[in-house]
């Protein structure tokens, strides 16, 4: 029996998070604090679902066009490739790319089944909101700082808890578009 879209899903989360683990242990210290997140995954399962639901190429091709000048890629046409990032510049670059998904992940939604499922999916998104720009230029992450993943109601005071919040908000968006589509 094959899988459904769910499971393909899971899978593919499990699989990016594995191959994550490993290429980040391969990376000095310094380049891993600037990675603290990973949207792969997500975008994949994007692609994947929307794809599915006959979308793929148009939801591909917004995303690529507003991902032209997020905060990464713009520092480096600033000051060079080889300037390094900051770390405000490097959430600030997670940021824009969350920016980008969120009204897709909208779209996707209503692909999938309609206005209910996007008003399901915006309610989900809204309980984990993007940090806005001042946000992100706070201190070092603090290992044991409250996360919304451990506690929704917890304040998010460091902007990479935050961040992991809204990409985990944005993980569980696509697992239930997943349901749905598996459900149709």
């Amino acid at each position: 029996m094959p899988s459904g879209h769910r499971d393909q899903l899971e899978r593919l989360f499990a699989d990016q998070r594995a191959q994550r683990e490993q290429w980040m242990a391969q990376l000095p210290a310094e380049l891993r604090a600037l990675l603290p997140l990973d949207a792969t995954p997500i975008a994949q399962g994007m692609t994947l679902l929307a794809d599915a639901v006959g979308i793929g190429a148009r939801l591909q091709a917004t995303q690529r066009e507003q991902s032209h000048a997020n905060s990464a890629v713009l520092h480096g046409r600033v000051f060079g490739r080889g300037a390094p990032l900051s770390r405000a510049t490097a959430l600030a670059a997670f940021a824009d790319g969350a920016r980008v998904r969120e009204p897709l992940l909208l779209q996707l939604a209503a692909a999938v089944d309609g206005g209910e499922l996007r008003d399901e999916i915006a309610a989900l998104l809204a309980t984990a909101p993007i940090p806005a720009p001042e946000e992100l230029a706070g201190g070092p992450a603090e290992p044991d700082a409250p996360t919304r993943l451990d506690d929704p109601a917890a304040p998010v005071t460091d902007p990479t808890a935050a961040l992991a919040a809204v990409f985990a908000a944005q993980e569980q968006a696509l697992l239930r578009c997943a349901a749905r589509l598996d459900a149709i």
